[in-house]
């Protein structure tokens, strides 16, 4: 066997070593495995932050789509909208705003409000849409924002179409604080 003369080792592991690194990297493999298995099992549809029904009050359903961190999502979970719907969301930036995002948001929106520091183009051109337009600091204003101004039999739909930019450490936390705020009314 090769001796590394300098230091007095082994080049090649005997049996024991490779026995023991075969055994740490399968059980690495496997915790891996199993992380990345819980988080694709908790990303289907219907589980929480996704298209997730919080609560109705007073007829109007509270809908968790914390996860919609882009313009697509927010498209997709806007499509799935069955009721006169009141979007929450974050989007800045016009060019996020497709046409395909428009022609849904004139179809199922009759209100939105931005969530956070807004950019003024945006807020012009989304009340040119002839929605009403509020614009709300933190989560709770939003969703009072939302509560008061909505009519029962509306959905509420929390659809934020971005990252949370800093204001909270994951979508699923920004999530949690929807649903905190809901629960405050």
């Amino acid at each position: 066997m090769a001796t590394n003369k300098n230091i007095g080792y082994n080049v090649f592991p005997t049996t024991d070593n490779r026995n023991s690194m075969a055994a740490a990297v399968a059980g690495r493999l496997l915790h891996a495995r199993n992380q990345s298995l819980n988080e694709s099992l908790s990303d289907f549809e219907g589980s929480a932050n996704n298209l997730e029904l919080v609560k109705t009050i007073e007829g109007r359903d509270f809908i968790n789509d914390s996860r919609s961190t882009n313009a697509n999502a927010a498209w997709f979970a806007l499509e799935s909208m069955t009721k006169p719907t009141t979007w929450i969301m974050s989007i800045e930036d016009r060019e996020n705003i497709s046409d395909s995002l428009v022609d849904i948001i004139n179809e199922k929106v009759k209100h939105i409000i931005i969530l956070g520091v807004y950019n003024p183009e945006i807020m012009e051109f989304l009340s040119g849409l002839g929605k009403q337009v509020d614009c709300c600091m933190n989560m709770e204003d939003a969703v009072r924002t939302a509560y008061y101004t909505s009519d029962s039999g509306d959905a509420i739909l929390f659809a934020p179409g971005t990252t949370s930019f800093g204001m909270y450490r994951t979508y699923r936390e920004r999530g949690e604080k929807f649903k905190d705020a809901v629960a405050q009314l």
